[in-house]
């Protein structure tokens, strides 16, 4: 009879134990060797795009747009080695707690930790974005102090008055100075799609204070000044500096910030090649961005988005940065031409694609087929050339046709959200 008491005693105090359960524990600090494993740990196998999605993860579940997966990334290095983890809440002034933490025990009932965990990741989805992010959660580093696990984060101007935000978590910067990153979106979001990763990615957005590269604060820096981070960390408004002094636009700054963080250098034919191939990879990841929409509109018949799938399926910022793209490698081959460094394949290409010279068009669709829908393809060069007369459409409900410029009506009757 006294074991069972025994027994039943020790059952109700590790309930009462649960119930009084952080997410995790933390008995450790952040400090400049944590930052540095986080770098590492950013640029190692396991960040990967099947992490939240592969049933055998312990982290199986969590599901990411694009603020979302920089919370959730730093959250699991933070949960595995026993950090501190913090955001500014989100709730504000209604809560007694200025964040939300690790710590806190509104997931008792949830399960083990990584399921604890799970639910703060999911209820920081719910709550926040990349606004808050940007401004509170993250400081601007200076440009020689981005590493791997530094975000970038834009904000640009849609139309009647709303705006699209989107973050890149950097998971390696490459030897010529330009970033491999692993990101989700609103859509991918919507069919709980593994994580998107682009190896080879030049940004197009111009930083604009607050917005730019950014750095997670530690907890007890949330709601300090930009002095307040020790200087070892690299605080540094320098990048607003350089984008509205010297360096104010798109392709001057992101040169001068590659030539800061290259290891190596290129040529003009090196960068021609190197540039047409991330040009090539963006125009046929549109074929799934498109597509993504289209299926929505296919479990819907055809109905007209509201503003949330709108904004999920709409192509405005994914349209105007593969423009910029075409735009960067259309000087990338002025420049190779210029030094006599190219390619003559690719030269030929360029010529082709901007000048209207030569006849390599089934030579380029075979270098990046566009299969855009069934029995249709193109090349680079028709695209650019329906791309740069403003052609493609970025309403998610117009018909494919549209989407890509293969003709221009019937447009759709659906509100147009921004």
């Amino acid at each position: 009879m006294k074991s069972i008491y025994t027994l039943f005693i020790l059952a109700i105090s590790i309930s009462s134990y649960n119930a009084q359960a952080a997410v995790w524990e933390d008995t450790q600090s952040w400090s400049l060797e944590y930052e540095q494993k986080y770098s590492e740990w950013m640029q190692s196998p396991a960040v990967k795009e099947g992490m939240f999605t592969n049933k055998n993860s312990p982290y199986y579940g969590v599901n990411t747009d694009c603020a979302d997966t920089a919370y959730a990334l730093r959250a699991v290095f933070a949960f595995e080695n026993k950090l501190p983890f913090a955001i500014t809440n989100p709730s504000g002034s209604r809560e007694p707690s200025k964040t939300l933490n690790n710590r806190t025990t509104r997931y008792d009932k949830v399960g083990p930790e990584n399921k604890r965990l799970v639910a703060l990741i999911t209820e920081i989805g719910s709550s926040v974005g990349t606004e808050n992010l940007t401004r509170f959660d993250t400081f601007p580093p200076a440009i020689k102090s981005i590493k791997p696990g530094t975000l970038f984060t834009y904000k640009m101007q849609a139309r009647f008055g709303k705006f699209i935000r989107h973050t890149y978590n950097i998971k390696d910067i490459n030897p010529v100075g330009s970033f491999d990153v692993i990101y989700s979106t609103q859509a991918n979001q919507e069919k709980r799609g593994d994580l998107l990763r682009r190896r080879d990615r030049e940004f197009e957005n111009l930083p604009n204070n607050p917005w730019g590269f950014r750095k997670f604060r530690w907890p007890e820096h949330i709601g300090k000044d930009l002095s307040a981070i020790p200087a070892e960390l690299g605080p540094s408004e320098e990048q607003f500096v350089l984008a509205t002094t010297t360096l104010n636009n798109t392709r001057a700054f992101f040169k001068h910030v590659a030539k800061v963080l290259a290891t190596t250098t290129e040529t003009s034919g090196e960068r021609l090649n190197r540039i047409f191939a991330a040009v090539c990879q963006e125009s046929q990841a549109r074929i799934m961005y498109v597509n993504e929409g289209l299926e929505y509109l296919k479990q819907t018949g055809g109905a007209c988005m509201d503003y949330q799938k709108f904004d999920a399926f709409s192509t405005p910022a994914r349209d105007a940065a593969l423009k910029e793209m075409f735009e960067k490698l259309k000087q990338v081959h002025s420049e190779a031409v210029s030094t006599n460094t190219g390619d003559p394949r690719m030269i030929a290409f360029g010529d082709f694609m901007f000048k209207g010279k030569g006849a390599v068009q089934a030579e380029l669709l075979a270098a990046c087929p566009i299969n855009y829908r069934e029995g249709k393809s193109m090349n680079l060069g028709e695209l650019w050339s329906r791309l740069s007369k403003d052609r493609l459409s970025s309403h998610p409900n117009d018909i494919v046709e549209v989407r890509w410029g293969e003709v221009t009506k019937p447009l759709t009757k659906c509100k147009r959200w921004y």
